[in-house]
C-alpha cells in the first residue's frame, strides 16, 4: 500500500535523535502566530486541518484573477487543471482558512547573486520535512511503498497533476531528471549522495537503478540498503524531475550541439555548462521553462522588478477546497544594499524581510510605524560569527600551520569572545566556541569552552612554539616571509567588514598582519573553487543531524570553504581536488558506515562521532554562540509561523509554508 501524504518515513525517524529530540524540545514545533490580525481559534484550525481529501469537486472554488481568464476563454475550468479530487494535495493552514488576492512585496538580490533567496520559499520538492521537523512527508509525490530491506523505494506520484504549461506531470519527467540531467551530470552537479548505497562490509559504493513502471510510478532500487533515501532525497535532490516535453527542446543530447549552442547563446551563456546549470539547477528564473511552483515569473530577471504570477495549475488547495496559492503575485524587487530593505520594511513597503540579528534593535524599534512584527526563527548553525581555514591552500606554508592545532588555538584564543559578543549581537550570541548548544542532540561537554578563554599570552606562546618569531611588530614565516593572511567574507553579507576588522584588530596584536578582502558572491566562488581563499568568515557550519545534512561537517561535496578541496575530491571520485588523510578520511569513513546502518541507534552512534570529530579539531572557530534569524511580517498578512527552525535543510522560509500565507485584507495589498 503507498504511505499517504501525512504520513512518515519508511523507518519511522522519530526517535529521540536530532529530530525527535528537538522537536521535543519545542525548536522545531510551529507555534500559532502571534500577529495583529484575528485569525481563527486554535480549535476550530485544528478540525479544519482534519480534511486530508477534497471529496467534490463542487468545492474547488480558485482565484478570481484565474476565474477571470477562464470565462475569457485562456484557461480551462479548474477542475480540468487540478489534479484527480484524491490526488489533490490539501495543505493545511496555519490560523485561518485564507483569501485570494494581493500582491507579495519580496526584497531579493540580483538572481545570479541570491537564487535561493526565491528558490527555497517557492521550492516544491517531491519529498518535504514536516512542520515539525520529525520526518519527511510526500509533497509533489503521492505517497511510496518500501521493500523490508530497504533496498527498493516505490514512488507513486499524483493523477491528473500538471506543469504550469498545462503539460502532465509523469514519470517521464522523473526518469528525464535521471537519465539525461542526474546521471550524465550535465549542470555541473555530482551524482548526489541520496543516490548510492554502501556495502556494510567494504564500504564501497553503488549507484542506484530508476525505472518508470507506469506513468504515474517510479522505482528506486538500490544494491545495499538505503535507510535514509527519502530524507537524503528531501535535501540533495529536492526537484527530482524536470518536464520532459521542454528538456527535449534544448539538450543536445535530442537536438545535437550546434543547436543546443545556439539556444545558449540566445540566453546569454558562452557554453552548454553555464547554461545547463540554468536550465536544470537554477532553473526559476526562466518563464518559458514549466514548472509545478506556486507561483511562476512573468518575465526573465530584471535591474529591478519581476513579477511572478500564481500557478494557474497549481495541484494543492486548503482543507476547504480553495486552490492555493492565496497571494496572486509576488512582486521581486532586486536591492543592492541591504539597507535599503531595512528602509522600506521600515516604511511598511516589504510584506516580509529577512534580516541577521544586528538589526533587532532598528526592527523592533520601529515595528507600529511600519506596521509589522518581528519573527524569531532559531537555526541550525554552531556560531553566528566565526572563520574557517581553507585546509588545503595554494600556499603550502600556510596549509602546514592551518593543519597544527596549535595555530588554530592561537587564532581562537586571541580574541576577546565578550566584546563581540555584545558589539555584534547585543550579547544575545554567547562568548563561546563553535559547538552544539546543551540540551540539543549531540551536545559534548566542554566543547563551547574549548579555546574559548580570552589569553593573549597563550596565542603568543603558540605562535613562539611553532617558530613564528616577531621581526617588530610583525610575525615572520618559516621560509622568511611575513606572515600575512587574507581574511574573506561577501560584499553583500550583513555586517560585511565589520566583524571582519574587529578580528584583524584581534589578531595583529599578536603579529599576524590582516588583509580583510570583501567580494562579490561570483568572484567568491571563483576563490572558493579554485582553492585561493585561506581564511573565511563567510557562512556557518552545523545542522540538524549529519545523516541529513552533512554538507558543512562532512566533506561530500564542493562548496563549503574548510573542506572544498577535499569535497571536490569525494564528488568526483578522486579525479580532482585533493584526497584527505587523517581524521578528516575518518569522517569520511564514519559517514559512509553510518549511511550502512538501518538501526536508529546506531545511525545516532555514528553521528556522535562525526560531531566529535568537530570538538577534537576545531577546523571552523566560532566566537558567538547562534543567534535567531529575524523576519519583518506586515500585520496584514496572516499563517506565518512565529516559530520554527531557519535551516537550509528545512529550505529556511519555505518550511513555512508560504502558499498558505495570505493578506487579511489583499485590497490593502494592491491599494
Amino acid at each position: 500500500m503507498a504511505i499517504p501524504s501525512r504520513t512518515r518515513t519508511p523507518v519511522e525517524f522519530r526517535r529521540r535523535t536530532a529530530l525527535g529530540a528537538l522537536g521535543g524540545m519545542g525548536l522545531l514545533a510551529v507555534a500559532g502566530c502571534a500577529n495583529s490580525s484575528e485569525g481563527t481559534a486554535a480549535e476550530e484550525v485544528e478540525a479544519i486541518n482534519q480534511v486530508e481529501e477534497i471529496d467534490s469537486s463542487e468545492a474547488l472554488t480558485e482565484s478570481p484573477m484565474l476565474a477571470r481568464r477562464v470565462e475569457a476563454g485562456e484557461l480551462p475550468p479548474i477542475t480540468e487543471r487540478m489534479p484527480e479530487l484524491e490526488d489533490i494535495m490539501v495543505e493545511p493552514v496555519l490560523e485561518q482558512i485564507g483569501v485570494h488576492g494581493g500582491t507579495w512585496n519580496f526584497p531579493t538580490r540580483a538572481s545570479q547573486e541570491g537564487p535561493w533567496e526565491i528558490g527555497k520559499p517557492t521550492e516544491e520538492a517531491l519529498f518535504r520535512f514536516t512542520p515539525e521537523g520529525d520526518g519527511v512527508e510526500p509533497n509533489v509525490a503521492k505517497g511510496f511503498d518500501v521493500n523490508d530491506d530497504l533496498t527498493e523505494y516505490t514512488i507513486h506520484l499524483r493523477k491528473g497533476m500538471k506543469w504550469s504549461d498545462g503539460h502532465p506531470f509523469t514519470s517521464a519527467d522523473v526518469m528525464m531528471w535521471w537519465d539525461s540531467i542526474m546521471r550524465p551530470e550535465v549542470f555541473g552537479r555530482s551524482v548526489y549522495d541520496a543516490f548510492w548505497s554502501t556495502d556494510p562490509a567494504t564500504g564501497e559504493r553503488a549507484m542506484a537503478e530508476f525505472s518508470a513502471v507506469d506513468d504515474h510510478t517510479v522505482q528506486i532500487a538500490f544494491q545495499h540498503p538505503r535507510p535514509m533515501f527519502l530524507e537524503r532525497v528531501a535535501i540533495d535532490a529536492k526537484w527530482m524531475f524536470a518536464p520532459a516535453h521542454w528538456m527535449k527542446e534544448v539538450l543536445d543530447e535530442f537536438i545535437g550541439e550546434e543547436a543546443a549552442l545556439a539556444i545558449a547563446e540566445e540566453r546569454g551563456y558562452e557554453d552548454l555548462e553555464g547554461w545547463y546549470e540554468s536550465a536544470c539547477y537554477y532553473y526559476w528564473f526562466w518563464p518559458d521553462r514549466p514548472m509545478l511552483r506556486a507561483w511562476t515569473p512573468t518575465a526573465e530577471p530584471g535591474p529591478e522588478q519581476v513579477t511572478w504570477e500564481r500557478n494557474p495549475y497549481y495541484w494543492k488547495s486548503d482543507p476547504e477546497g480553495n486552490q492555493l496559492p492565496y497571494i496572486d503575485e509576488l512582486s521581486l524587487e532586486t536591492y543592492q544594499d541591504p539597507s535599503h530593505v531595512e528602509l522600506q520594511v521600515l516604511d511598511g513597503h516589504f510584506d516580509i524581510g529577512q534580516f541577521e540579528f544586528s538589526s533587532f534593535t532598528l526592527l523592533q524599534e520601529n515595528a507600529e510605524k511600519g506596521d509589522y512584527r518581528v519573527v524569531q526563527w532559531e537555526t541550525a548553525d554552531w556560531y553566528s560569527h566565526g572563520i574557517q581555514f581553507n585546509l588545503e591552500p595554494a600556499d603550502q606554508t600556510l596549509r602546514g600551520l592551518f593543519h597544527d592545532e596549535r595555530f588554530r588555538e592561537a587564532l581562537s584564543v586571541a580574541v576577546d569572545r565578550e566584546a563581540l559578543s555584545e558589539q555584534l549581537t547585543l550579547g544575545l550570541g554567547a562568548p563561546q566556541q563553535s559547538s552544539i548548544a546543551e540540551g540539543r542532540p549531540f551536545h559534548q561537554e566542554g566543547w563551547a569552552e574549548k579555546w574559548a578563554s580570552y589569553d593573549v599570552d597563550r596565542a603568543n606562546t603558540l605562535l613562539d612554539d611553532l617558530g613564528l618569531a616577531r621581526s617588530g611588530d610583525w610575525r615572520i614565516r618559516p621560509d622568511g616571509e611575513p606572515l600575512r593572511l587574507t581574511l574573506t567574507q561577501e560584499s553583500e553579507a550583513p555586517q560585511a567588514g565589520q566583524f571582519e576588522e574587529l578580528l584583524k584588530h584581534h589578531l595583529e596584536e599578536i603579529g599576524i598582519q590582516i588583509d580583510v578582502q570583501l567580494v562579490d558572491g561570483g568572484r567568491f566562488g571563483e576563490l572558493n573553487d579554485s582553492g585561493q581563499l585561506q581564511l573565511t568568515t563567510r557562512g556557518a557550519i552545523g545542522g540538524i543531524h549529519p545523516i541529513f545534512r552533512p554538507d558543512t561537517v562532512v566533506p561530500l561535496r564542493a562548496g563549503t570553504p574548510w573542506h572544498n578541496q577535499y569535497g571536490t575530491w569525494y564528488a568526483s571520485e578522486g579525479a580532482s581536488g585533493v584526497e584527505p588523510t587523517g581524521d578528516v578520511m575518518e569522517l569520511i569513513t564514519v559517514y559512509r558506515d553510518m549511511s550502512a546502518q538501518t538501526d536508529p541507534a546506531q545511525i545516532d552512534s555514528y553521528a556522535e562521532q562525526i560531531i566529535q570529530f568537530h570538538q577534537k579539531n576545531l577546523w571552523a572557530l566560532g566566537y558567538t554562540g547562534p543567534v535567531p534569524r529575524l523576519f519583518s511580517v506586515s500585520n496584514n498578512l496572516a499563517n506565518v509561523p512565529t516559530e520554527t527552525t531557519f535551516a537550509d535543510e528545512f529550505r529556511d522560509l519555505g518550511h513555512g509554508r508560504p502558499a498558505q500565507f495570505t493578506f487579511v485584507d489583499p485590497e490593502a495589498e494592491t491599494a
